[in-house]
């Protein structure tokens, strides 16, 4: 038996969390962006963003200037990442592409960080 919520009201259960990465509630406004690496975490204050590109391609590529140093995201579908840092609600982005892709969003394949 599965369970069926009727169109216009609040579904029973919430979506699961994306296995790429957090995003703020609604309405809040994310102090922090964490990038987590293969060893490492790495924390910037939002307030050091100075621009970010969405480049179309295989893979798509997301460069984010912070401060003296360059983020590179690599991936598919990478669109709902770009919305949540223009909406400065991004707070953690993680690699997931060896996860199951049954799961429809972002498939980051490489997060690395360079100086500028």
């Amino acid at each position: 038996m599965s369970i069926l919520h009727q169109p216009g009201q609040k579904p029973l259960v919430p979506p699961p969390p994306p296995t790429w990465g957090e995003v703020a509630p609604e309405n809040e406004t994310a102090k922090v962006i964490r990038f987590v690496l293969v060893d490492r975490v790495v924390t910037f204050p939002v307030a050091e963003l100075k621009r970010w590109e969405h480049t179309a391609g295989e893979p798509e590529v997301l460069s984010i200037s912070v401060g003296r140093e360059h983020v590179v995201i690599e991936g598919t579908e990478l669109g709902p990442i770009r919305a949540a840092l223009d909406l400065k609600r991004l707070t953690e982005v993680r690699a997931n592409h060896g996860r199951s892709t049954a799961r429809p969003g972002p498939r980051v394949r490489l997060i690395a960080i360079e100086a500028a």
